[in-house]
């Protein structure tokens, strides 16, 4: 019998089921779930992409808040209608425990990535271990927004204040590329580089009137 209770109940199906999008990686379709605001795999088609023999180990690999439990179709389905799904992180954690050659040259990428944000902080490699602190965490991330607010054309300006101040700072006559510095330079010049864009920063978000040249030439030389 049809009843408004039932209709109410396809029409949650049927929303949920238009959420559904499918993404082809290597052959293999892995079909992503709109769930909590976000795009979330389904456990069982990641791990046959990733070369994972079995699911539920895969998925024990996770943390509660990586993994989750859906309906995909209505209840006339054969078998148990509800899917394994997995989240943005969680599938980044399996990746990284994946044998497949892509996954190794994904995990070295997301190492150079961070080891690029320790840099453009301004910790030098031996402090590496002060990332996992939350507040060098904090500080990482809003010295990130600061750079991503700067747009294009001033960051170019930015490096380029940054070579010319790092160069006069060690004697160099002209500008010297970043490539040609050395260790010591490029420390110098990543701290520079900072101070560049934080006061490029400054002058945008409150109109200040001055030179961001002249005051980081004055603060380094």
């Amino acid at each position: 019998m049809w009843t408004p209770l039932a209709e109410n109940r396809f029409l949650r199906e049927e929303r949920q089921q238009m959420n559904v999008k499918t993404e082809k990686w290597n052959g293999h379709e892995i079909r992503f779930v709109w769930h909590d605001g976000e795009w979330w795999a389904v456990a069982k088609d990641v791990a046959k992409a990733l070369g994972y023999n079995h699911v539920p180990h895969m998925v024990r690999m996770l943390k509660d808040y990586q993994k989750n439990t859906v309906r995909l179709t209505d209840s006339n389905r054969r078998g148990n209608p509800n899917v394994t799904i997995i989240s943005e992180t969680g599938i980044y954690k399996v990746i990284m425990r994946s044998d497949r050659p892509e996954a190794e040259e994904f995990e070295i990428w997301v190492y150079k990535i961070i080891k690029e944000l320790r840099q453009q902080t301004g910790l030098e490699g031996f402090q590496v271990f002060r990332m996992l602190d939350k507040e060098h965490q904090k500080e990482m991330m809003a010295q990130v927004a600061r750079m991503k607010s700067v747009d294009r054309v001033d960051y170019i300006k930015a490096n380029t204040i940054a070579n010319k101040v790092v160069s006069t700072k060690f004697g160099f006559p002209k500008m010297i590329k970043k490539g040609e510095m050395t260790p010591e330079m490029l420390r110098d010049r990543q701290a520079i580089l900072e101070d560049t864009v934080n006061l490029m920063w400054m002058r945008n978000e409150y109109g200040l009137d001055f030179s961001v040249s002249d005051a980081v030439k004055r603060k380094w030389n």
